[in-house]
């Protein structure tokens, strides 16, 4: 290996690890972007770029990626997504310009197989010790993104072991025939239906592949005794049991959440039937659209990636992913009647592994994960070196172009695109700094909070900027010492700045109900700044808004009806916390419920026990689908509404 090559390899490697990083997709745009440049570099040296058959598509698929993020309402998501999704295909139109790949792939197939044992590993430790959920997740704290990974890293690696015979050291065999089988029972402890009834599905398919490749049935028993194997081992000595698992479907709670998320979502692609609402926004607007029945997902995915990709990105969208399927399809045929040679060979597991991931996506989220379209594509890139034929389609002669003009307008294309991820690595930067503090409104110094408010004049969507401002501005507002030092000219001027910057990072991001509440409570708080009942009639406003985009958003709940509690609405502030109680649907955006009504029906005694209750339920935080375990004692929450019955009834009896 010289030099070139290991840059390559060190290169790719540095972007695989990238995707594991699931919310810094800025890392992994940054890695695209030199990926990206390289390409074009190569294309202008020689001038001329190599065509395989599905490198027009995935350059149509990707400029319209582009055009999609940047026509959305929701920019900086739009735009971190976007990372996620390109990286499919710039990694197939930059591995499939460079012979490199081929002689480093060698190595890099060694790595994955190492890595795939390793994770393997790792999920089987979660389950012997009933870590998280109980079932292997690996990094991902999700059982079916895990079992997408391990297809796709199982298929390449049982040709290793198939054409291991041609070695002349059997250990090696030996050892890669015990890598496989951690891998499938890695597979297999994740009792994952979807995943394994993918693998169950194109198993066969390696199967009758590698009895046609060298006409032995020894490897083809070897592999099925491996899987039998595996299967025994996760069923009997882990306890991860698919077979445990529900299989009737039409009253499994996890099937009938998933098809009223799907009807949601095909009432949100409806609205953006051409141009989509922008990559990974579906959270920002699923709340309006939530069945009152579907109240087991935290909302963030539409579990059909070909829905949410419909949805975020229009019909077009669909279209192009349904057709690359097609194109993975039609060169699995025609690797399979080459199927004898040993490059049509890898070519079909490799292949296989990259359709595992397209069908898994009819029922999970497994395209918005960075690493699995990383490696589909260099997989595809890789199968079509092997198998199928580049033709060279020549590009305008830019020599003849000034270099300097050809240089200057390549680092304006390149800098317009690096910007919003730049901005969001500086601004992540910024939040792991102590940056929020009231003399920040007053310092010249160049810091944390200057660097923010030039991020926020460049790249208005960068949140974590506009947060360090608007967290600084709050704290300020807070401070009535301050304020009355500063006097009001200065107190007016951030009063109106700061409600005008909400209004923008609301608008930049579909009405985020948690800033809307932010933005009502200083409103609310601060009322005798504004003439006519203003403050109090934006904040109606500003909540309105919020609950039309979330109509389950507790605070916004407990908002609106303590704004009506000010302006002597005292009934129907009743009625709305009352009524709230009747659908919101987490059990403890329930109890949270339940405090503040009893909070107003003792008013205005104070009660300090529903205080305290309070902020031990503001403590539990519900994460997604890919976040930690939320792991409370069984009866937690029924304990909780005992305490709060108990409460009732004193205050009911007046004997608190």
């Amino acid at each position: 290996m010289n030099s070139r090559q290991f840059i390559y390899l060190l290169f790719i490697t540095e972007l695989i690890l990238s995707g594991f990083w699931y919310a810094g997709s800025a890392v992994t745009a940054m890695f695209l972007i030199v990926a990206g440049v390289t390409l074009c570099q190569i294309i202008l040296t020689q001038q001329s770029c190599q065509v395989y058959a599905l490198s027009k598509l995935m350059l149509l698929h990707l400029l319209w990626l582009f055009v999609v993020a940047w026509l959305s309402a929701v920019p900086e998501t739009a735009m971190m997504n976007l990372a996620i999704l390109a990286a499919l295909p710039v990694l197939y139109l930059f591995a499939t310009h460079t012979t490199t790949l081929a002689h480093i792939w060698q190595y890099l197939r060694v790595g994955l197989f190492v890595t795939a044992v390793v994770l393997a590993l790792w999920g089987m430790w979660q389950v012997f010790h009933k870590i998280g959920y109980g079932y292997a997740q690996g990094p991902f704290g999700d059982r079916n993104l895990f079992a997408a990974l391990m297809n796709l890293l199982w298929f390449p690696a049982a040709f290793m072991f198939i054409t291991g015979h041609h070695s002349r050291h059997n250990f090696k065999q030996l050892v890669i025939g015990i890598g496989l089988f951690i891998i499938c029972a890695g597979l297999f402890a994740t009792t994952s239906r979807g995943g394994i009834a993918t693998w169950l599905l194109l198993a066969p398919v390696l199967l009758w592949a590698a009895y046609r490749h060298n006409q032995s049935k020894k490897h083809v028993v070897f592999i099925v005794l491996i899987a039998a194997l595996a299967y025994l081992f996760s069923a009997l000595l882990l306890n991860a049991n698919i077979a445990d698992r529900s299989f009737q479907l039409d009253q499994d709670p996890s099937t009938s959440a998933r098809l009223l998320l799907w009807q949601s979502t095909i009432k949100m692609m409806l609205l953006h039937p051409v141009i989509g609402s922008g990559w990974g926004t579906f959270a920002n607007y699923y709340s309006a659209y939530r069945v009152p029945h579907e109240t087991s997902t935290a909302g963030f995915f539409a579990h059909n990636d070909y829905l949410q990709l419909a949805m975020e990105g229009g019909i077009p969208a669909l279209l192009l992913q349904i057709f690359i399927l097609s194109g993975v399809l039609i060169q699995l045929r025609r690797s399979l009647r080459r199927v004898a040679e040993i490059k049509a060979f890898e070519s079909v597991t490799l292949l296989l592994g990259v359709l595992a991931l397209f069908i898994h996506a009819l029922v999970n989220f497994i395209f918005y994960q960075a690493l699995m379209n990383i490696l589909a594509g260099l997989y595809l890139a890789r199968a079509a070196q092997l198998t199928d034929k580049a033709h060279i389609l020549p590009v305008v002669n830019v020599r003849n172009i000034n270099a300097f003009v050809m240089y200057l307008f390549a680092g304006v294309v390149v800098a317009f695109i690096s910007l919003p991820y730049g901005a969001h690595l500086l601004g992540q930067a910024i939040n792991k700094q102590s940056n929020v503090a009231i003399h920040n409104l007053l310092s010249d110094k160049f810091g944390a909070y200057k660097l923010a408010e030039l991020i926020t004049v460049i790249q208005p969507q960068e949140r974590v900027s506009q947060e360090t401002i608007l967290q600084t501005a709050e704290l300020a507002l807070e401070d009535t010492v301050f304020i009355n030092k500063m006097g009001k000219d200065f107190y007016h001027s951030l009063l109106d700045s700061t409600l005008q910057r909400f209004d923008m990072v609301r608008a930049l991001n579909a009405n985020d109900a948690a800033i809307g509440v932010r933005q009502a409570k200083i409103l609310i708080r601060h009322h005798e700044a504004f003439d006519n009942g203003y403050a109090y009639k934006k904040a109606h406003q500003v909540l309105t808004e919020n609950l039309s985009a979330n109509a389950y958003h507790v605070d916004s709940i407990i908002a609106l009806s303590r704004l009506q509690r000010l302006e002597g609405r005292a009934t129907q502030a009743i009625h709305t916390i009352a009524h709230a109680r009747t659908y919101v649907f987490k059990q403890r955006d329930k109890q949270l419920i339940h405090i503040e009504l009893l909070r107003q029906l003792a008013a205005p005694q104070a009660v300090a026990e529903l205080d305290a209750t309070e902020k031990e339920l503001r403590k539990i935080h519900f994460f997604s689908e890919t976040g930690k375990a939320l792991i409370l004692p069984e009866n937690y929450f029924s304990q909780m509404d005992a305490k709060l019955d108990a409460i009732a009834y004193r205050i009911q009896h007046n004997t608190l």
